[in-house]
């Protein structure tokens, strides 16, 4: 029994080190814990209205940072080329703060369910979920924990809005992304 603990020991310690660096969203939405690995990806049988892109384009759309205007948007789904679940995440960040836990001062979420209008986020999606932080509201809470290398790490939670009416909790939401720089 021993040599079972020995040889399986290593094999766990290396999978939960490898698991607080994985680049992508988890959260609780509904009493289910997800996990939103992938950015957007292009396939034969997938459709992008808005432009023919390539995948070098589409993760450079997943997650970009724009120094100028201090802005950060990342966006994620559960599969990355027929995704069922995604999420667009933005928010003001200024790198030059330098102190953390750091708070931005507006931030947006929109958790998209895609069997409900197709793959591309809209203002008109009913049956998707919404958060807004900023002057007026603050349905979310966004925590910028670290930014190295281009690498953005942090936590948020909030109460989301659905266009049909109904609110929901989003809990112990986490990221980690390398952003591209605009």
């Amino acid at each position: 029994m021993r040599w079972l603990l020995l040889i399986i020991l290593p094999f766990l310690l290396s999978k939960s080190k490898a698991d607080t660096d994985v680049s992508g969203i988890q959260f609780r939405f509904k009493g289910r814990d997800m996990i939103l690995l992938h950015p957007m990806r292009k396939s034969k049988d997938s459709f992008l209205p808005r432009g023919e892109y390539s995948d070098r384009k589409l993760d450079t759309l997943s997650n970009w940072f724009d120094p100028e205007k201090k802005y950060v948007e990342i966006i994620r789904q559960d599969n990355p080329v027929q995704p069922s679940i995604g999420m667009a995440l933005g928010f003001e960040f200024d790198e030059t703060n330098g102190d953390y836990p750091y708070t931005p001062a507006y931030g947006t979420l929109q958790l998209k369910n895609f069997g409900w209008g197709g793959v591309e986020f809209s203002p008109r999606d009913t049956l998707n979920y919404t958060g807004v932080s900023n002057d007026v509201s603050d349905d979310l809470t966004i925590e910028i924990l670290a930014f190295s290398h281009d690498t953005i790490t942090g936590a948020f939670s909030g109460l989301l809005l659905s266009g049909a009416g109904p609110m929901a909790p989003i809990e112990n939401g986490r990221f980690k992304v390398r952003v591209y720089r605009k």
